[in-house]
């Protein structure tokens, strides 16, 4: 899931923005590059080049090392806080992650606490597919398809979602999301992770 940053600048600017949160956070703690990839079982050479704003990961990657460092991952990826009372649209909210082919996902509010509750808009173009890794034992996610035809699989079931219809899921194993159409796929996920 490795992307080269060749976006928007609002986008390039958030990978810039993530890397220096991961390297303020890091010497912060005192940890050097290897501790860091000990904790969040990330590559070294992957946490230098996310460090220097040189490609943008996987949300799980970025996940790993949000925990490895005590981090919420809005934490990591929040360009401005989500101001309220405020309407905006989601586009206005740069993507915390995207393939280069048109799908993109975004974080519109995440809240940290026992347990943390993010909300992500999401579009994945025909064809596409996004591989997670597993979260935390107990973790959930709620998926919501407003547009188009996705497939989810869950320990390499799947399952179809339609317009209109939602599933919620465990994502303690890893779990993807597949377009298998030409049409882009509009869902929403409501995440909970214990």
């Amino acid at each position: 899931m490795l992307q080269r940053p060749q976006s928007s600048p609002p986008v390039a600017e958030l990978f810039k923005a993530v890397g220096g949160r991961i390297r303020a956070a890091r010497l912060d703690q005192r940890l050097t590059l290897d501790e860091l990839s000990a904790r969040s079982n990330v590559s070294r050479r992957m946490i230098t080049m996310l460090e220097a704003g040189e490609t943008n990961a996987s949300i799980g990657t970025l996940d790993k090392i949000a925990r490895a460092l005590g981090l919420d991952f809005a934490a990591l990826v929040a360009v401005r806080p989500v101001p309220t009372l405020t309407p905006e649209t989601s586009r206005s909210v740069p993507p915390a992650w995207e393939d280069g082919r048109g799908s993109a996902a975004h974080l519109l509010y995440s809240c940290s606490g026992t347990r943390t509750v993010e909300l992500w808009q999401w579009e994945l173009v025909g064809g596409a597919r996004y591989e997670a890794d597993a979260d935390p034992p107990g973790s959930e996610e709620l998926v919501v398809v407003h547009s188009g035809r996705l497939v989810v699989e869950v320990a390499q079931e799947p399952y179809a979602l339609e317009a209109g219809e939602h599933l919620r899921m465990p994502t303690d194993a890893p779990y993807a999301f597949v377009n298998p159409a030409r049409k882009t796929v509009k869902f929403d996920l409501v995440i909970l992770i214990f």
